[in-house]
């Protein structure tokens, strides 16, 4: 038997150093951590990730992602969940709390109900955090304000960009793994992981012999969506004319409310198409990454893909409402979302949240529905 994981330990104040910024503030960089960690059998279930070495004082960032934490299956392998954790903590404590310690209302844990499933819990890189006098933190890309998510918003292009590269490879891994099935391959996250996520989730494109196929599906838990302004169809006024001065939208009358039209563009492309290349191009422009064409198998992957989006709504570090933002433009875009909230505050809620995303991923994904390996 391996002895418990122990958590990261934290300092009593880890804002002493910092008088300019309150502890709540400060708290968004450090998840909840389990007061007992769970233990975790050593009998191969568990390929744990060495501790994040330390950062020097003159690099900007590390130069090598770890080793990803995972979980292998416990029956003929047929999916694969790719989970991140939030700002400030890592796969070693998100990864098995979530899965031994967060029991469902069947009071079976997720690899129980799932034992076809291979969990993949990544760990962010440290980035010096300019918020926090260039502190080196583990998270998936730098960011200034969640109370006015676009201030600076140029502080998260590098690590949405290096994150999304990151990610793409682990998932070119797990679909070469499950014979090619990119729909067997889930996306997730939580806080931050959520957010970085959600950028994978609108960039991603498989390659080679992967084109035209979709990701399963996205489980964001307590999340936002970075650059949804530029991401929303409803704020964007860079479209196209297609028969009005709005091109999203066509009005029956004066005063009423205008909707997006589903007409046939002379390029063959409905308006929904051509909305979702225009953002599928956004997030790849922000990753730093070549624009999709919108020919043949070059189109976006995104809205084949259902997702699911959980929070609480008492959440004090990630507003509400930013959430119902993300929720609302990947709505306009045509994706399939499944919205859930909760008498909650920041984290998942448990029994909950964790039973609806069973729900999703047997009824949605369709894992554990007719599987083979």
């Amino acid at each position: 038997m391996a002895p418990p994981l122990q958590p990261t330990p934290v300092d009593a104040n880890p804002t002493a150093d910092l008088p300019h910024l309150s502890t709540t503030t400060m708290d968004d960089l450090i998840p909840i951590r389990p007061d007992t960690p769970p233990t975790i059998d050593s009998d191969g279930l568990i390929s744990s990730a060495p501790d994040t070495p330390p950062l020097s004082k003159t690099a900007h960032k590390q130069t090598h992602w770890p080793e990803p934490l995972i979980i292998a299956p416990t029956a003929p392998h047929t999916h694969t969940l790719i989970l991140l954790h939030g700002r400030g903590g890592n796969a070693k404590e998100f990864g098995p709390f979530l899965l031994f310690a967060t029991p469902t209302s069947s009071e079976l844990c997720l690899p129980a109900l799932f034992p076809g499933v291979k969990w993949v819990f990544p760990t962010a890189k440290k980035r010096r955090a300019a918020l926090f006098k260039r502190m080196p933190i583990s998270q998936w890309f730098d960011n200034w304000s969640l109370e006015y998510p676009e201030d600076r918003q140029e502080l998260q292009y590098e690590g949405i960009a290096e994150t999304s590269a990151f990610v793409a490879g682990l998932i070119a891994e797990e679909v070469k793994e499950l014979r090619g099935r990119a729909g067997r391959v889930v996306l997730g996250g939580l806080s931050q992981g959520c957010a970085v996520g959600l950028h994978v989730y609108l960039n991603w494109k498989g390659e080679g012999e992967l084109a035209g196929q979709a990701l399963g599906g996205f489980v964001g838990m307590s999340g936002w969506l970075p650059f949804a302004t530029a991401l929303d169809p409803k704020s964007s006024g860079k479209e196209e004319e297609v028969g009005d001065d709005d091109p999203f939208c066509t009005s029956d009358g004066e005063g009423e409310e205008k909707k997006v039209k589903e007409t046939t563009a002379d390029d063959g492309r409905t308006q929904l198409e051509r909305i979702q290349l225009r953002a599928a191009n956004t997030a790849r422009d922000i990753a730093s990454m070549p624009p999709l064409s919108g020919e043949g198998d070059d189109v976006p992957a995104f809205p084949r893909t259902p997702v699911f989006l959980g929070h609480g709504r008492n959440d004090p570090k990630v507003l509400v409402e930013l959430a119902e933002r993300a929720r609302d433009v990947l709505e306009s875009l045509g994706c399939k979302v499944q919205w859930r909230d909760y008498d909650s505050g920041h984290w998942y809620k448990v029994p909950d949240e964790i039973d609806d995303i069973v729900n999703f991923l047997t009824e949605d994904v369709g894992i554990g529905r007719d599987e083979d390996a």
